[in-house]
């Protein structure tokens, strides 16, 4: 469960503390914590008291910080750089190589790697896409355009990933990045699992292989981890070494199970007040898991019981809930929450849900009176009109607010169809997507806008091709940290094109091999004037193979030193 959007924090957190999220609380305020305290109890804490050499890397977002101190070794990845990084992972089995090889003590040790992918965006290499042909690709059965009503997060972060309605290309097109991004991070954990056979040491290593949530990537047509559903909250877990028979168990367990479960496997004391319960019995052959049943969660929107094949999930806000028959219904397409002869069921379901929150230290009413109907409006995409010889800011700028210039693919094919897309007063662009034409994937066909207007509504402007690729480029963007700049490369149209952000954030850019042309253009200015001065963009469309390509893109911005707006393009 989740009291946040990215899932992935509590997640990590209970893995190495074996403690619910619940449990967790500010010393002077008593307020609810973002991260597990870093008591003597938890997983680098007890082996490495039991003289374990402890070694972590992993990203610095979203994780347990505190905990990660408790370490003999920690190392931190730049997440934005590792994500676009191919391939994946390269760099936390290098390390971890080169820590292995290094250690002259014959201590046991612990590792702890955490991977930056393959969240998105989701940047593979063309050898990696190359494996997928993303049309041939099967979708999952419980795909959906939208999903039917306010679950607390539909219109979340991770939601607007891709666009509404979600059609089987746009979820084929997010599949095949996945899917390609995962198999680059499959061979390097290959590497590691090598070096491991290599040196003897592979067939007295447990090794777990776990994530810390699911994905929906299009089911109940949901793009993120915050719901309850099947594929929101499951993750894989695998667990193979000495002592563990080979199979598959059904026993739901927590990712908090694991730190108890760890210990008795190699023989060390369980430490006291965990939540976690061991599982080692059920790894061994030797019995089932510790628990009857599990309690979900997400915030204060979602509550969710699973006891056997069946499933209550409760949405205390606008008071529904859903029962699903996972035996005969394991996709979750029919709700029975209504049915007549289910009644029963859902009560005793219900209860069971309270019990769970007692002992795990939840005190949300799943009972209590709803505050919304959960109706939601399904955002919409705006086509960005072309202007037919629309007059364009033209006041030159000066060599002190421009740091270079260039003609990035513009030909006069089309020169007078421009588009013109603006940050709106008081709003901010958020993210930024690059669309690659499908009939020459070398070529940029179209750019998605997300844009916060003033009163916190968000909109997404389209340029160019509807039917593009789409690439997730920039994300998670604030009025002051804004596009300053684009690089790539241009022959008769871009081809390759990436952005930069005021805080030095650099995208790489997407597209074919490089143009004729490369080209940079950024906002020269004081670091503090950057976002400030930056207003939108500006560029021209033509014709090719058959649909649209940017021909041309420049930036709008301020420069308050000439009280003039400038267009380089």
């Amino acid at each position: 469960g989740s009291n946040i959007g990215a899932v992935c924090r509590p997640s990590r957190n209970m893995l190495l503390s074996g403690r619910s999220y619940f449990r967790w609380a500010e010393p002077a305020s008593g307020e609810p914590a973002l991260n597990a305290p870093a008591l003597e109890n938890t997983l680098p804490a007890t082996f490495r008291a039991a003289g374990y050499e402890t070694y972590h890397h992993g990203k610095r977002g979203n994780t347990a910080q505190l905990i990660h101190r408790q370490f003999d070794h920690s190392h931190y990845l730049d997440d934005f750089a590792a994500r676009w990084t191919s391939p994946a992972g390269k760099q936390i089995v290098d390390d971890a190589v080169r820590f292995l090889s290094n250690r002259d003590s014959d201590r046991p040790w612990l590792m702890y790697l955490a991977f930056a992918t393959p969240h998105d965006p989701r940047f593979a290499s063309v050898q990696e896409l190359e494996y997928y042909e993303s049309r041939k690709l099967q979708l999952p059965v419980n795909r959906a355009s939208w999903h039917p009503f306010d679950n607390g997060s539909v219109t979340g972060r991770d939601e607007w990933t891709a666009l509404w309605p979600r059609s089987d290309q746009i979820l084929q097109d997010q599949w095949a990045d996945y899917y390609a991004v995962i198999s680059g991070l499959d061979l390097q954990l290959g590497r590691l699992l090598e070096y491991l056979r290599d040196t003897g040491q592979l067939d007295n290593t447990l090794i777990v292989y776990t994530s810390d949530h699911g994905l929906s990537m299009g089911s109940h047509g949901l793009m993120g981890k915050q719901n309850v559903y099947e594929h929101g909250y499951r993750a894989p877990l695998i667990v193979c070494g000495p002592g563990v028979a080979a199979g598959r168990a059904q026993d739901p367990v927590y990712l908090m199970d694991l730190l108890p479960t760890l210990c008795e496997l190699v023989g060390l004391k369980i430490p006291e007040r965990l939540d976690g319960q061991s599982f080692a019995k059920m790894l061994q052959g030797r019995g089932g898991g510790p628990r009857e049943a599990i309690m979900l969660a997400y915030a204060d929107t979602q509550r969710a019981v699973r006891q056997g094949s069946w499933k209550l999930i409760r949405y205390p806000q606008i008071g529904r809930s859903q029962l699903f028959d996972l035996a005969h219904d394991p996709y979750e397409q029919h709700d029975l929450a209504e049915a007549p002869e289910q009644q029963t069921r859902v009560s005793q379901l219900t209860q069971l849900l309270k019990k769970l929150q007692s002992q795990l230290g939840d005190g949300l009413d799943v009972t209590a009176h709803p505050t919304s109907d959960g109706s939601f409006t399904v955002p919409q995409s705006e086509q960005v009109a072309l202007q037919i010889n629309a007059p364009v800011p033209t006041s030159k700028p000066g060599i002190d607010d421009l740091h270079a210039t260039v003609a990035a693919g513009w030909t006069g094919q089309a020169s007078d169809q421009h588009f013109v897309v603006r940050r709106p007063k008081d709003g901010y662009f958020t993210a930024i997507s690059v669309g690659l034409s499908r009939g020459d994937t070398q070529v940029v066909s179209g750019l998605r806008f997300d844009i916060v207007t003033a009163d916190n509504v968000r909109i997404t402007k389209l340029v160019g091709d509807p039917d593009a690729r789409w690439t997730p480029l920039l994300d998670q963007m604030n009025a002051k940290r804004q596009p300053i700049g684009i690089h790539g490369a241009s022959g008769h149209v871009i081809d390759r094109l990436g952005f930069l952000q005021a805080d030095g954030r650099r995208s790489p850019a997407l597209g074919g091999r490089g143009g004729d042309m490369a080209f940079e253009l950024q906002i020269h200015g004081a670091e503090q004037r950057l976002s400030a001065a930056f207003e939108g963009f500006y560029g021209t469309l033509c014709p090719w193979q058959g649909s649209l390509a940017i021909e041309s893109l420049g930036i709008l911005f301020y420069s308050p030193e000439r009280n003039a707006v400038a267009s380089p393009q």
